[in-house]
């Protein structure tokens, strides 16, 4: 017996990339914490820099 997923929570085509990201590798979530983390402190900067 199959599950199928009810069209309402089917995901868009232009999702598909979106959903193909987990890999539940441990190195691609250490990944995107760091990019993450980086990105948060790049857009900080600024704002600490400014006084």
């Amino acid at each position: 017996m199959a599950v199928t997923r009810p069209r309402l929570l089917a995901a868009p085509g232009r999702a598909l990339p979106l959903r193909r990201l987990p890999s539940g590798h441990v190195g691609d979530y250490v990944a995107r914490l760091l990019v993450g983390t980086s990105l948060l402190g790049a857009s900080a900067l600024p704002g600490v820099l400014g006084n």
